[in-house]
């Protein structure tokens, strides 16, 4: 029987160090939209940086056609200047896209947009930019594109508003349907772990209530029943 306590006691015990260095983290995200962007013609652009601690990021970036007709535009270029100069990013992997069609973009830390390609060195933005000859995405109306990738800056700082430069042909055409140039909103954004702290939280007290004694104290009319 003491052995079984010893165990509980050293169970909720090794639980409530991984609540304690469970903490929150944030996520950062801004966007270009609506009126207060000229060029944007009903688009809007979200960008969502994660830190993942140890300089490493995850970064989120979604372009979405909010008009309600129209061809939609072929998603052409982008570049998020994100950090403070001084940064430098080291490394990438996992670029994806929710379209599946990764293989015709390139993905490029460290560069800027400049005028349909990734040709700006920049050692603290990213940009994606279409392959030559490559297929582009449609981005039909009330639809979406989200570009999604994760790298390294060792000892970056965010900037407090983002660089977003974007283009995007009209389907059919080379004129552009959206060309931004534009400093973003910030959101500040709760991440995941916030609810599994609270959660832990939560396993923590109710793990202690299976001692009788700690239910003795908080139930005290339940126990001397």
């Amino acid at each position: 029987m003491k052995s079984d306590v010893r165990f509980q006691w050293f169970a909720a015990a090794i639980l409530m160090v991984v609540c304690a260095f469970a903490t929150p983290s944030f996520a950062d995200s801004e966007t270009v939209s609506g009126s207060t962007c000229s060029a944007c013609n009903g688009y809007a652009f979200q960008a969502t940086l994660t830190p993942n601690g140890g300089g490493s990021y995850s970064l989120s970036y979604t372009i979405t056609n909010n008009n309600t007709t129209g061809l939609g535009a072929d998603a052409r270029d982008w570049s998020l200047t994100i950090f403070n100069p001084g940064g430098a990013m080291a490394s990438w992997g996992n670029f994806k896209m929710s379209d599946g069609n990764q293989a015709n973009y390139t993905f490029d830390p460290g560069k800027a947009d400049n005028g349909g390609n990734c040709s700006n060195n920049q050692q603290y933005a990213v940009c994606v930019a279409l392959n030559s000859g490559g297929t582009a995405s449609a981005i039909l109306p009330g639809h979406s594109l989200t570009f999604t990738a994760d790298f390294t800056c060792p000892g970056c700082t965010e900037q407090q508003t983002w660089d977003f430069l974007s283009g995007g042909n009209c389907v059919g055409s080379n004129g552009n349907c959206y060309a931004v140039t534009q400093n973003g909103t910030p959101t500040p954004m709760p991440e995941p772990s916030t609810p599994i702290l609270l959660s832990c939280s939560l396993l923590a007290g109710l793990g202690m209530l299976a001692f009788p004694r700690v239910r003795r104290i908080i139930f005290p009319i339940a126990a001397s029943r």
